[in-house]
């Protein structure tokens, strides 16, 4: 289950793993891309937990708080398509004050498709798009989310070791980026971890 007080404890813990990560996300995107992904992240959750006080029973309303934090905080590509992420979430838990196994499932689906639309990319491209699918199979018969988190984030980053990037910036640097992990899916293993 999912409401208001976890929903709390989990952006806290996601903004004390992204100050300790910082440095290593933002080397992880230098690598291919700008090396803002520490600063994307990490301001974005800092403005949430900024406004954590304004949140309500409404799993909607405080998912659109999110949308906003990461709209006010963050201008790169990967930062709007988490904004764009959240507020398609909260349209979908409008004036609910829980959520069960089924619509926790829902919010990384919804995440899943809004990504691959708004970031005009497929599976298979080696993006966070792929961890979250992998997320999403494993929820299907497994109600242990730090479990999952974990694992299936892991698994993302293993199985597409040996394999390009095929989409942003990284695309430029080809063959390079087949030993390199995507930084979005290197950011999204690192944060599981604080559950």
């Amino acid at each position: 289950m999912l409401n208001k007080k976890i929903l709390i404890s989990i952006f806290e813990k996601l903004l004390n793993k992204a100050k300790s990560s910082y440095d290593s996300f933002n080397a992880a995107d230098g690598q291919i891309g700008d090396g803002d992904l520490g600063v994307t992240i990490l301001h974005g959750l800092e403005e949430i937990n900024n406004n954590i006080s304004k949140f309500t029973d409404d799993m909607g309303f405080n998912f659109k708080l999110c949308s906003q934090a990461f709209v006010k905080k963050s201008g790169s590509s990967f930062g709007t398509l988490i904004a764009f992420s959240f507020m398609n979430i909260s349209k979908n838990l409008k004036g609910k004050s829980e959520c069960n196994h089924e619509e926790i499932v829902n919010i990384f689906e919804t995440a899943l498709k809004t990504i691959l639309e708004r970031g005009k990319t497929n599976l298979g491209d080696k993006t966070i798009a792929d961890s979250l699918n992998l997320i999403i199979n494993k929820l299907k018969d497994n109600q242990n989310y730090s479990e999952v988190f974990k694992t299936a984030t892991k698994q993302a980053l293993q199985d597409f070791k040996g394999k390009k990037i095929k989409i942003g910036r990284a695309r430029m640097f080809e063959d390079k980026t087949k030993d390199l992990d995507d930084p979005g899916m290197f950011a999204l293993n690192r944060l599981t971890e604080a559950f």
